[in-house]
């Protein structure tokens, strides 16, 4: 059952655009306001912020029918956020925006749904707790197909957009709040706090954008020119080219599972992310993920710019069998559960 609460939805943000010789209003952000009827246990309030192709229906209900966490953190007293970030779902796109694209059906049954079957990982075998088969006809892939979107090509302008709306979005709560964000969501609170630092009480990155630099899953190559994320962000000395001041180093992987991958040079010393620093930050991992293999590296990037940041992993307290929609899976109220742990430890 759902936890009773009241609603509202709104647009932050966006901007006018020329658009051939006409003025059209663009970038803006769709949200919902989910404000919990029990008053006993309120608690700062809770930005959701979607990965790629996924939009703010996320959190409402799981693919299995149950619900989601907006319901649960609304049970524990969190004011939540929904939002569909610029270009996405119930936030405009215009072709003026650029090109789309989408994720192919075996990507989401590889990476999401399906791991244990592909084996395309090591960790992979350890998944067990998505709700089916994976497979197509299997009602519940269906139904998480069925809200997979679009989403904008131009990696960059998406985050540039998501970074000016959600920060509107600070701006209209008035007080701080916890990010929490998914994968390819992952990036927008670096970039958030590096613009609002007073209103991010504190950053849950579930598997964000990562590892540093690189793409390892998909198309590997290039990934983030500014580490952690594709827009620009704020570093001590200032950086104007990433490509070439954000001077590299590979590191090994710590263990036969994981990745090589990159994080910044010990010389120079490495450029800090100043605007981040004195905010807590949990890197999630689920056990079964393929985020499982470098998500050590972007914990180890975020160090050593500054950040007080930890690796969260599932395993390490007692959750096991999750993958990378841990929030959509049968165990998600129990994941829900330790984040608000590390919530309320971080705020004391």
């Amino acid at each position: 059952m759902q936890t009773a609460h009241e609603r509202e939805s709104f647009y932050v943000g966006g901007r006018w655009c020329d658009s051939k010789g006409d003025k059209r209003f663009g970038e803006q952000m769709y949200v919902e306001r989910l404000i919990p009827t029990v008053k006993e246990k309120r608690r700062d309030p809770i930005i959701f912020i979607h990965g790629a192709t996924r939009s703010g229906v996320d959190w409402l209900t799981k693919p299995d029918g149950e619900p989601g966490w907006a319901s649960y953190f609304l049970s524990q007293g969190f004011e939540c956020y929904l939002v569909d970030l610029p270009f996405r779902g119930r936030s405009p796109w215009h072709p003026d925006d650029g090109e789309l694209i989408t994720f192919p059906t075996k990507a989401l049954q590889h990476l999401f749904a399906a791991g244990k079957e592909y084996g395309s990982w090591p960790q992979a075998k350890l998944h067990t707790q998505w709700p089916g088969t994976g497979a197509i006809g299997d009602p519940f892939f269906d139904h998480f197909s069925a809200s997979t979107l679009q989403m904008l090509g131009n990696i960059t302008k998406q985050e540039s957009a998501a970074q000016a709306a959600c920060a509107a979005l600070l701006d209209r709560i008035g007080k701080p709040a916890v990010v929490l964000a998914h994968s390819a969501g992952g990036s927008i609170p670096w970039l958030l706090a590096d613009i609002r630092p007073k209103l991010v009480r504190s950053i849950l990155a579930l598997e964000p954008t990562g590892p540093p630099f690189l793409i390892k899953v998909l198309k590997p190559g290039p990934g983030s020119r500014y580490g952690i994320a594709s827009a620009p962000l704020t570093y001590d000395p200032p950086v104007t080219d990433p490509d070439v001041e954000l001077v590299r180093t590979e590191i090994k992987a710590p263990a036969e599972q994981l990745l090589d991958c990159e994080v910044q040079a010990s010389s120079p010393s490495p450029r800090q992310l100043v605007n981040l620093k004195g905010i807590p930050v949990a890197v999630v991992t689920a056990p079964a993920s393929y985020h499982s293999q470098y998500d050590y590296a972007t914990v180890a990037y975020l160090k050593q710019a500054g950040v007080q940041a930890e690796h969260m992993k599932l395993e390490d307290r007692g959750i096991f069998g999750n993958g990378h929609m841990m929030f959509m899976e049968k165990n998600s109220d129990e994941v829900a559960a330790e984040l608000i742990r590390w919530i309320d430890s971080a705020a004391a």
